[in-house]
């Protein structure tokens, strides 16, 4: 799943204008969403964009000052190298072509070329020349090229933005993607099927920009002509998915495992071994106590309680949740039932309402009595559940008033982990009692965590990598609460917010020597909502300096 929210430090925009919340990765290439585009680069890094794209046959993009504009049409390609990069989604992954002259290959780039002449006759129809065997080199894998072109074929995923019947739509299946570049001074149509993949360029000659003329309106019709009219009187071919593929139910929005709260169910392909494990998080069902509408306690009657799916966003989304229209959960708990705040004699102030608690927990609060000399003790309990049906006593009772300080320590080691209710008694010599209540959630186990990137030994050169891309996958069985990186054991960041990513700057590298290279260490620190804490195992990179002469 890719967040298509609006970003203040650098505001791509879609065609559009739109922002579209949660979206999936097919949805976002499908309908040519470009803020999800430019958030994938930023993931993945330029780097590595490259040379992914010099090996599938772009032989431009080799100037060292591209930013996250590249997505957008931020480098200069060539109609012929976009197009042969596209056979090889076409052709399963494998590249098809002439080899490179020894004299201009370059390492990085493509291998082989596209073949323009494939056969060459005399005036009497005698073959001179005839090209009949190419070579290959297998460039992704047939199940990544797959993916691809089961993305690009899905006329359903790209109705929102190209509508139903666009230009994209042949009487065969064909997969297609448009392009246009942001200041309208290009765009682009390229597509394939299994027999013929063809790439259309519009653009003025002076390089003028063209007047909010888009891939689907200029240069799609041209190419699903002269797509038809090549194809007629050939046989109709599927795309064949390969072995390796699996094909999972998922929430739609997410990507994830559904939920009973998942609004909707769809299936999804995916390679085998990277499908989901996790369950969807974005779609959760609270209890709302109906007259407030605010979160239900104990208190609230059963028959005032109902329960609500809503979407859950992270913070940086609540602006565009509420331009939306989207309903948000709420945050405070209803106060319309249950005890109600009186003089203070008896308060618990820690934990919170709800809160997660683990190992041993102290608990903070009041007891005492107005006027004090009516003070006879106070004692802590607590039971399984929203309604405990027994209380098992927390230490001794207490002779001696507490404000504000510590009530009893509370050993939750032992117990099954799930929701238990707190219960402070204050007892007064003329026999009458206050108590206050608390639902707190135990949860001793910590949370998981792996550095997924970078791998063990990987090397980043200064000249060619602007930082380090650390991407981590935590989850707990109850709630996380953040993950804390780490750099030669000195903690640089931390996030609370799914999913757990990071960026160490190289600036920060200092003076390396020309191809000098120096090791650090990286680790992170899972976090969960109750404070339990797993240290991930070290991942070891290496820094080296520019090469000489650079």
């Amino acid at each position: 799943m890719f967040d298509d929210y609006p970003n203040p430090a650098y505001v791509p925009e879609n065609y559009d204008r739109r922002y579209h919340g949660p979206v999936t990765l097919r949805e976002a290439l499908a309908n040519s969403y470009n803020i999800p585009a430019v958030k994938l680069l930023e993931m993945v890094g330029i780097p590595a964009v490259l040379e992914t794209a010099h090996r599938m046959g772009i032989n431009t993009l080799n100037r060292e000052d591209y930013g996250l504009s590249l997505t957008l049409g931020g480098g200069e390609v060539t109609l012929l190298d976009m197009t042969y990069a596209y056979s090889v989604f076409a052709n399963n992954g494998v590249m098809a072509g002439t080899p490179v002259p020894p004299e201009k290959r370059r390492p990085g780039y493509r291998e082989l070329d596209p073949v323009a002449i494939l056969r060459v006759e005399d005036a009497n129809g005698n073959i001179l020349e005839e090209y009949t065997q190419p070579e290959t080199r297998q460039v992704l894998s047939p199940q990544l090229a797959y993916l691809i072109t089961d993305i690009l074929s899905d006329e359903v995923a790209r109705q929102p933005a190209m509508g139903a019947g666009s230009p994209l739509l042949l009487s065969r299946p064909a997969a297609a993607k448009t392009g246009t570049t942001n200041d309208f001074r290009d765009n682009w149509t390229i597509g394939y099927t299994p027999q013929f993949v063809t790439g259309v360029w519009v653009g003025n000659a002076d390089n003028s920009e063209m007047g909010h003329v888009s891939g689907l309106d200029g240069a799609a019709p041209i190419w699903h002509d002269i797509m038809e009219k090549i194809h007629e009187g050939l046989p109709v071919e599927e795309f064949i998915p390969p072995p390796g593929l699996v094909a999972v139910q998922v929430c739609a929005k997410s990507g994830l495992l559904p939920t009973p709260a998942c609004p909707r169910i769809r299936t999804e392909i995916f390679i085998e071994g990277t499908q989901p494990t996790t369950y969807d998080n974005l779609y959760q069902i609270f209890r709302i106590c109906k007259p407030s509408g605010k979160l239900a306690t104990v208190y609230c009657p059963p028959d005032q309680v109902e329960e609500k799916v809503f979407m859950v966003v992270p913070p940086e989304a609540m602006e565009w949740a509420q331009q939306a229209g989207i309903e948000l959960p709420p945050t405070e708990y209803d106060t319309t039932y249950g005890p109600v705040a009186g003089s203070g004699t008896a308060v618990i102030t820690s934990p919170q309402p709800y809160g997660y608690v683990g190992g041993i927990a102290p608990i903070q609060g009041t007891a005492r009595t107005e006027p004090p000399d009516q003070f006879e003790l106070y004692r802590v309990e607590f039971g399984q559940g929203l309604d405990p049906a027994s209380w098992i006593q927390i230490g001794p009772d207490h002779t001696t008033p507490v404000v504000d300080g510590v009530l009893e320590q509370w050993d939750t080691r032992a117990l099954e982990e799930g929701l238990y209710t707190l219960q402070l008694t204050v007892l007064r010599k003329d026999g009458q009692v206050e108590r206050t209540s608390v639902q707190v959630t135990v949860d001793n186990t910590p949370p998981t965590v792996r550095i997924t990137y970078p791998v063990e030994g990987q090397e980043y050169v200064l000249s060619d990598d602007e930082w380090v891309s650390i991407q981590v996958d935590a989850s707990d069985n109850i709630a996380m609460r953040e993950v804390r990186f780490f750099i030669d054991g000195r903690e640089f960041t931390r996030t609370s917010i799914a999913p757990f990513t990071a960026k160490w700057t190289l600036n920060n590298e200092g003076a390396l020597g020309p191809n000098e290279l120096r090791e650090h260490v990286v680790y992170v620190v899972a976090v969960d909502a109750a404070g339990n804490e797993t240290q991930s195992e070290s991942v070891r990179i290496r820094v080296r300096g520019n090469p000489e002469g650079n």
